[in-house]
């Protein structure tokens, strides 16, 4: 990806699915200028899938397209995909919206921290079950505390 990566990084850790910068914002992001082109023609903002699109591909990757472009503002809007096309497939981008959901529920934005949590929760939850269904109990057991942040 090269000179677009910092960008597609940027894009990948928003946790919103809208976002719009100015072009200079995005020059910041990538520490270096937008090319003239970026400036003078919208087709530079499309999502193309074919072709040598470096910046496109970027943010398709990142399960990203542009949506608005104001040349005259200099702001472009982008909005997370549901979808992403790899290849001619198409693929569900569900893991990320299971991670930015437990990130809201939980309050935990440490992906590692998170997942070690799940796994805790979700070890404790199979062992109980299992202890259940053969009569037995577990006296040391302590379930996971019920928040209910939306509540």
């Amino acid at each position: 990806m090269g000179v677009y990566e910092p960008l597609s990084k940027h894009l990948k850790s928003l946790p919103r699915d809208t976002w719009s910068a100015s072009f200079s914002e995005i020059e910041r992001i990538l520490s270096r200028k937008l090319p003239g082109s970026a400036y003078d023609y919208r087709p530079w903002w499309g999502n193309q899938k074919e072709g040598n699109h470096s910046q496109a591909k970027a943010w398709r990757e990142a399960g990203w397209e542009t949506r608005d472009v104001s040349l005259e503002r200099k702001v472009v809007r982008f909005e997370r995909v549901r979808v992403i096309s790899e290849n001619g497939a198409t693929v569900a981008n569900e893991l990320d919206d299971l991670w930015r959901k437990a990130e809201v529920v939980t309050g935990i934005s440490n992906r590692d921290e998170l997942l070690k949590s799940a796994l805790s929760a979700l070890i404790n939850r199979e062992a109980a079950k299992y202890f259940a269904s053969i009569g037995g109990t577990m006296p040391d057991f302590e379930p996971a505390p019920r928040e209910r942040p939306f509540a």
